[in-house]
């Protein structure tokens, strides 16, 4: 994801879910990125990442793109989140792409604590 939006990533939030949890600790901790939980049994404290996954499944997972080739899996994957983000208008972001969203947002972002009530992973 860094590389992709070619700055640093400082904080994020994830549910609690413990699916590769140990993993992503630890490569979160390398990284020095500040980790946020939503709270349990809450998906309105992130209704993006929540609609987000809806569409992954709707639009991208359940058009045969279930794949057990790891190799091919991510790389028609990398390739949806690519058009996803960088390609596709969002009409929720005024027909903006998410990266143009950002772009436009960029001094105006505030920290997650602000925004929603998490507790840090450190």
């Amino acid at each position: 994801m860094q590389y992709t939006i070619n700055q640093p990533i400082e904080n994020i939030q994830t549910e609690n879910g413990s699916e590769f949890a140990y993993y992503f600790e630890q490569r979160a901790n390398k990284l020095k990125i500040d980790r946020y939980f939503s709270g349990v049994k809450t998906p309105k404290d992130n209704p993006e990442a929540e609609r987000f996954n809806q569409t992954l499944k709707y639009e991208w997972l359940y058009d045969s793109n279930l794949d057990l080739d790891c190799d091919r899996f991510n790389r028609k994957l990398t390739e949806w989140l690519i058009e996803y983000n960088f390609n596709r208008p969002h009409e929720t972001l005024d027909y903006l792409t998410p990266m143009e969203h950002i772009e436009n947002k960029s001094t105006k972002i505030r920290s997650p604590v602000e925004v929603l009530p998490m507790w840090s992973a450190r």
